[in-house]
């Protein structure tokens, strides 16, 4: 599994203890751009499986059921620096394309898109050497 993630859309995620009866919970906001990174720290509760600590852009951390991580990452809510790469190599495709087709709008949509991935890849290129 990859260690860092990028929020890609805002939500909201009910986070709650890692007790059996799990009466402490309460909702974390995601903003786009907040940077994920999944430390080593895990914890199995018997009855509800396997948790991982995620520190959030090195503010705070909390616990995350392993299940939600695969759901969100499945939905697009959050990807990894991999899915970055291959985004940004389907682009660049995609953009050739436009230009041996001289579509016009396309190339310029598809460029608008291929800048913005480069900047999300940018920030969280820049996450990781900060945690080093």
């Amino acid at each position: 599994m990859d260690t860092h993630f990028i929020i890609m859309k805002p939500f909201c995620h009910e986070v709650g203890c890692c007790c059996p009866e799990q009466q402490h919970q309460h909702m974390i906001n995601f903003r786009q751009g907040d940077i994920w990174t999944i430390t080593n720290n895990r914890k199995y509760v018997d009855g509800l499986g396997w948790y991982c600590l995620i520190d959030i852009n090195n503010e705070f951390q909390f616990f995350i059921y392993v299940d939600d991580i695969q759901e969100l990452h499945a939905k697009g809510s959050i990807c990894s620096i991999w899915d970055l790469d291959l985004k940004i190599n389907y682009l660049n495709f995609k953009i050739n394309k436009a230009l041996d087709t001289y579509d016009r709008e396309a190339f310029l949509s598809l460029s608008n898109e291929l800048r913005h991935t480069q900047q999300v890849k940018s920030k969280m290129n820049y996450a990781h050497v900060q945690n080093v």
